[in-house]
């Protein structure tokens, strides 16, 4: 699986040099709108909520420990091969949408969000915080957001796409499985 890292430096590598926040809240975008569409994590790692917004620690330490100089554009440690095509095409969906967004923008958009919010609930404003934002609570709110037709990013339609025997086969083997699974039930009742 990709680290937060490998979409950093995918963004990286898109964008040229973006300053620190920008790039956390990319990453970020990128993970909340593949739960939010397909209902799985492209990275491992779990996103705090930190003051200023949603912060993946790894990314943040290497990202201002480990790079060359202030305006690398190369983290050490990322392999954009871990990414998949569909991996791909999420993040350049995000970076269509909000990639012009200013650091400000994006940091106040991020914050008006009930993903960040609730996992903010307690902890005084600017005030530091290890807690995690839900990764159900992302799935729910960036569904929501598409659903109510609100600005959002565009759905890449190369996303796990098929053919239709593919599709076909699939559903006729999940038809198979369930008709099995209800005889056996209805033997048990009998």
């Amino acid at each position: 699986m990709a680290t937060a890292i490998d979409v950093a430096q995918y963004i990286y590598d898109k964008l040229g040099w973006i300053d620190s926040c920008r790039l956390m809240n990319l990453t970020y975008y990128s993970q909340a709108w593949i739960l939010g569409w397909y209902g799985r994590s492209m990275v491992s790692e779990e996103y705090q909520a930190w003051s200023d917004g949603p912060v993946e620690p790894n990314l943040h330490s290497e990202n201002k420990y480990h790079r060359s100089s202030p305006t690398s554009t190369n983290l050490p440690s990322a392999d954009i091969e871990r990414l998949s095509d569909a991996d791909k095409a999420v993040i350049d969906s995000v970076l269509d949408f909000y990639g012009s967004f200013s650091t400000h923008e994006l940091n106040e958009l991020v914050k008006t969000e009930s993903t960040w919010q609730d996992a903010r609930a307690g902890v005084a404003d600017g005030e530091p915080s290890k807690n995690p934002l839900s990764q159900a609570s992302m799935k729910a709110s960036y569904v929501l957001q598409e659903i109510q037709d609100i600005s959002v990013p565009v759905r890449p339609k190369t996303y796990g796409q098929h053919s239709f025997d593919d599709t076909r086969h699939k559903l006729f083997g999940t038809a198979a499985r369930w008709r099995t699974a209800l005889d056996l039930l209805a033997e048990r009742l009998a």
